[in-house]
């Protein structure tokens, strides 16, 4: 098949974009012809890409206006899907899939829909994406069941559309760090999302018990200048932010914890990497993913999270407290994520991705 990939863009550091570098290189392995189509970036990708991969960007600029831009991202598309015989668009976030179907009839393409986002976000235009998808998207796939329950709940008419295929680890080979470092370790763009904050001020009651340990936040983002602030002022201790890494595999393999206090998710891919490194993981349970990777009391902890934000961030500390205080505990769970991380092999997600176009093409 002749594939297409839509994102809005493809040179991020995001965990959306690494899935989606792992997605096509796959289907390209398969046998497809690979395309994918960035609406703004650099026209590259910060993650592996097969040489047999082609990439195309519309617009040179890091951020655009979708709405502003609307019109134009159309007519170059429309040029795209003119000179190129595609079969198959997968759009990358439900938002993405209007200018996808506002063109499927007129190019007799099938489409996609990938979500990213967990249903209960309707940040742009992802409510109306979504919206359109269940009528015309010959596909939709979510990450987590839990997330195909809240579609089939809204839309069951749609039930026979949906499929939840998880997000692959791109360390299906991992081996757990023999020398682990006193770090806990947490990656995500620095944004309101990922609520560093409240990750900032748990890390305070846990590092005066623990002084020797340290706190590594790998990401950039829009919110690096106020977390940074808040450090300083609040004389945070045992801190360091140093950006989006390309070696992030060595950090993964140093870490002795892995620590997540998102608002909400698809399904964390950092998680699933952790994951695949043996790192016992502990996490906020926040809409959506947690439940699907961590196994509470096996191979990490999952905080309920309350309406007393101060006693939420309390057991999180204690969380780390007890791992940090039992090495033997961190092992075992250590032991249980590794085993636990087979699930999110590229070997078994292909098969579900192999399925999909399968239905799709007849």
């Amino acid at each position: 098949m002749n594939i297409v990939f839509f994102i809005q863009n493809f040179s991020r550091s995001g965990g959306s974009e690494r899935v989606t570098s792992l997605i096509a290189n796959f289907m390209s392995e398969q046998g497809h012809s690979v395309t994918v189509v960035s609406i703004c970036g650099d026209n590259t990708c910060f993650y592996p890409l097969n040489i047999s991969v082609r990439l195309i960007t519309l617009i040179n600029k890091q951020e655009v206006d979708n709405k502003s831009y609307f019109f134009y991202v159309l007519n170059q598309l429309r040029k795209f899907y003119a000179d190129n015989n595609i079969d198959l668009v997968i759009d990358v976030f439900a938002a993405l899939s209007i200018y996808t179907l506002l063109l499927k009839k007129k190019y007799r393409y099938k489409n996609i829909t990938w979500e990213h986002f967990n249903f209960h976000v309707n940040t742009g235009a992802n409510k109306i994406g979504r919206k359109l998808a269940v009528r015309f998207s010959d596909a939709i796939v979510t990450l987590t069941n839990e997330d195909k329950g809240y579609y089939c709940d809204k839309y069951p008419k749609a039930i026979s559309k949906l499929h939840t295929i998880y997000n692959p680890s791109p360390y299906p080979n991992a081996e757990i760090g023999k020398e682990k470092k006193k770090m806990v370790l947490s990656v995500g763009r620095l944004t309101r999302q990922k609520n560093f904050a409240t990750m900032l001020d748990i890390w305070k009651c846990v590092q005066q018990n623990h002084p020797e340990w340290k706190l590594l936040i790998l990401g950039n983002g829009e919110d690096r200048e106020k977390l940074e602030l808040k450090i300083h002022n609040e004389e945070i201790s045992n801190i360091e932010m140093p950006g989006a890494v390309k070696n992030i595999e060595e950090y993964y393999r140093k870490a002795a914890i892995y620590i997540s206090t998102s608002l909400y998710e698809g399904l964390p891919m950092t998680m699933i990497e952790a994951q695949s490194f043996g790192l016992p993981i502990i996490t906020f349970n926040f809409e959506t993913g947690p439940a699907d990777i961590v196994k509470n009391g096996e191979n990490g902890y999952v905080i309920q999270r309350t309406d007393n934000l101060k006693n939420d961030m309390q057991n999180m500390a204690h969380a780390i407290d007890t791992l940090i205080n039992n090495p033997t505990l961190r092992n075992e769970y250590s032991d249980n994520a590794k085993k636990d991380s087979e699930r999110f092999t590229m070997k078994q997600i292909g098969k579900c991705w192999t399925e999909l176009l399968r239905e799709i093409e007849y």
